[in-house]
């Protein structure tokens, strides 16, 4: 009985001290109009679709394939903010049928600050696969802007968009 005591009370000690640092990471939390952007975007998880996907309100900006079976689209809506799904290519078209796709993720990017643009075609090393986003700027008269503020990596395997650390990053100027 005396080592349950002892050991219960060391265990409370330690969640006492512990608890401030996890009140200390909490997020922060997000805005109703980022909240809803998200809930947006997330809409369209697992979402099947036929060649293009057209979204009310957004302009497709393209995309392409970044390597089989992964796609990327980006899109933008007036205010300047972006809306990027990933997609998996699920049928190839036929000379009957067109493809189709499943989206595997969605990412929403505010409008970026002067000067700073977004962009889908980015690379990192000497890896030629676009598989990279960041949010750079740049001279016009260069084709790779290095000053990459923020970063993302499409996943090859699933599709799936999560932030990097933009170093070693470089995105295509989008005059170029």
């Amino acid at each position: 009985m005396v080592s349950i005591r002892r050991s219960l009370s060391r265990f409370l000690l330690a969640a006492a001290l512990l608890m401030p640092q996890f009140a200390l990471a909490e997020p922060k939390q997000p805005t109703e109009e980022e909240s809803a952007d998200v809930t947006f975007a997330k809409s369209f998880l697992g979402k099947t679709y036929y060649d293009d996907l057209d979204i009310e309100g957004w302009t497709d900006l393209g995309g392409g394939l970044v390597a089989p079976p992964i796609y990327v689209r980006e899109y933008q809506r007036e205010d300047g903010t972006y809306l990027v799904l990933t997609s998996r290519e699920v049928s190839k078209a036929t000379s009957t049928s067109p493809a189709s796709y499943v989206v595997a993720d969605a990412l929403v990017v505010p409008k970026s600050q002067k000067d700073v643009e977004f962009s889908i075609a980015c690379v990192q090393g000497e890896d030629g696969t676009l598989r990279f986003m960041g949010e750079a700027k740049g001279s016009d008269s260069k084709e790779w802007w290095t000053d990459v503020r923020r970063a993302w990596e499409i996943s090859l395997e699933t599709g799936q968009i999560v932030s990097v650390k933009p170093k070693g990053i470089r995105c295509t100027n989008p005059a170029w």
